[in-house]
Formats: structure tokens, C-alpha cells, sequence
């Protein structure tokens, strides 16, 4: 019975040894669990510390930025206050010297500074605007004499044939067609500069008075044309003397 006891103490004691043995082991795994988690904590707030030195710097690379955009705003607005401190002054005697008060010379010089943009607008375009209105003399060229029995329209006409005059007649109204014939007179020759009037032109003329147009006569000679409009009823023509 003793040697039993004996063999079970060492049994117990090989056990107790074991049992220490994984619980150091425990144990040393832990503590380097704990090292390489205060490791990492280390480098956490390592990490943390830097993130705050930079953010600490981008502020007061901010508030440096802000403060010279304050710096530089406030001079500006100093600057426009200066010459908005002239601008005040130069008005103030200028309008002294013109007998007026502030309020009236700022209208006045907006009035005259409007007046001189529209005569600077008109010299520039002005001149455009009248030409588009002016008509360009119409052909053929005529004269409109009136006697006491006629009306007589006298034209002068020059390039084409009377044959390539054609009149037509109205009692109020009188139209002139003409042709001109796009040909070269001489012959083995070619244009090298063209100016006169080529194709069909056509000028109506209204009467100031009823013709008969069935008694209506032409003549061209020597590129004139005359034409002869008998009116309806005679009128005398008195010349009245000025005193």
C-alpha cells in the first residue's frame, strides 16, 4: 500500500509539472501578446500624433492664408476708399467752381456723356444708315416737262436700238423698258473692264395729271427718247410776277 502512495505522488507531482509547464507557456505567450499589442498601440498613437502634427500644421498654414487674404482685402478696400475719398473731393470743388451742387453736375455729365456716345454712334454708323436710305437713281435718266396741252418725258437713253425700247402708257402712268445686250461691238475683243449697264431695266414714272394715252407718241433719236403725252384737258399756265 505504501509503494502505491509513492507511485501516485509522482504521478501527481509529473502532472503538477506538466500543468506548470503549459501554464508558463500560457503565460509567456501572453506576455508577448501583451508586448505586441502594446506595440501596435504605440504605433497607433504614434500614428495619431503625426495625423495631429500635420493637421496642426494645415491649420496654421490656414489661418497664415486667411490672414494675408484679410491683409490684402483690407488694403484694397483701403485703396477704394482713398480714391472714392478723391473721386468725393475733385467733385465737390469741380462743382464749386460751376456754381452747382454735387447731385446736379453727376446729371449733367451722365446727360452730356449719353449725348456724346449717340453723335460718336451716329458718325460711325450714321452715314451707313443714310446710304442704305438713299435710292439709287433709277435709268434711264429723265426729264418731266409739262405745257399747257402736253406732258413731255424726255430720256436719254444710249447703247441699245429702238427696237429695244418698249413704252407702255396709262392715263397716270408712263413705264420705260429697256434691253441691253450683253455683246462685245468689236470684234476678236473681250472684256477687261465692265461698267455699263447690261439686261433689262425698267423705269416707271407717274403723271401729275390724266393723258390721252391712245394719242401718245415716241421719238429716238440720237439716244434721246422723247415722248409726248396729250392731256385729257388744257390746262393755262400763268406766270405770276413776285413784288
Amino acid at each position: 500500500m505504501a509503494n502505491e502512495g509513492i507511485v501516485e505522488s509522482k504521478e501527481e507531482m509529473k502532472k503538477k509539472m506538466e500543468d506548470k509547464k503549459k501554464m508558463d507557456e500560457i503565460k509567456e505567450i501572453a506576455s508577448e501578446k501583451k508586448k505586441d499589442i502594446k506595440k501596435k498601440a504605440g504605433e497607433v498613437k504614434k500614428g495619431i500624433n503625426e495625423k495631429k502634427g500635420d493637421i496642426t500644421e494645415n491649420i496654421e498654414q490656414v489661418k497664415e492664408g486667411a490672414s494675408e487674404k484679410k491683409e490684402e482685402v483690407e488694403k484694397k478696400a483701403g485703396e477704394v476708399k482713398d480714391e472714392a475719398v478723391k473721386q468725393k473731393e475733385k467733385l465737390e470743388k469741380e462743382s464749386e467752381e460751376e456754381g452747382r451742387n454735387p447731385a446736379e453736375k453727376v446729371l449733367t455729365d451722365i446727360i452730356n456723356n449719353f449725348r456724346q456716345r449717340t453723335g460718336e454712334f451716329n458718325e460711325t454708323y450714321g452715314s451707313g444708315i443714310e446710304s442704305k436710305k438713299m435710292k439709287t437713281p433709277e435709268k434711264p435718266l429723265v426729264d418731266v416737262l409739262e405745257t399747257n396741252e402736253n406732258i413731255i418725258i424726255i430720256g436719254d437713253i444710249s447703247g441699245v436700238k429702238k427696237e429695244d425700247i418698249d413704252i407702255a402708257v396709262s392715263k397716270t402712268n408712263v413705264t420705260i423698258t429697256t434691253n441691253f445686250k450683253d455683246e462685245i461691238p468689236i470684234e476678236d475683243a473681250e472684256f477687261i473692264q465692265k461698267e455699263r449697264s447690261y439686261g433689262e431695266t425698267k423705269r416707271s414714272i407717274d403723271l401729275s395729271t390724266p393723258i390721252k394715252s391712245n394719242e401718245a407718241t415716241a421719238n429716238f433719236k440720237k439716244c434721246t427718247l422723247i415722248i409726248t403725252l396729250p392731256k385729257t384737258e388744257k390746262d393755262v399756265i400763268t406766270k405770276v410776277e413776285v413784288g
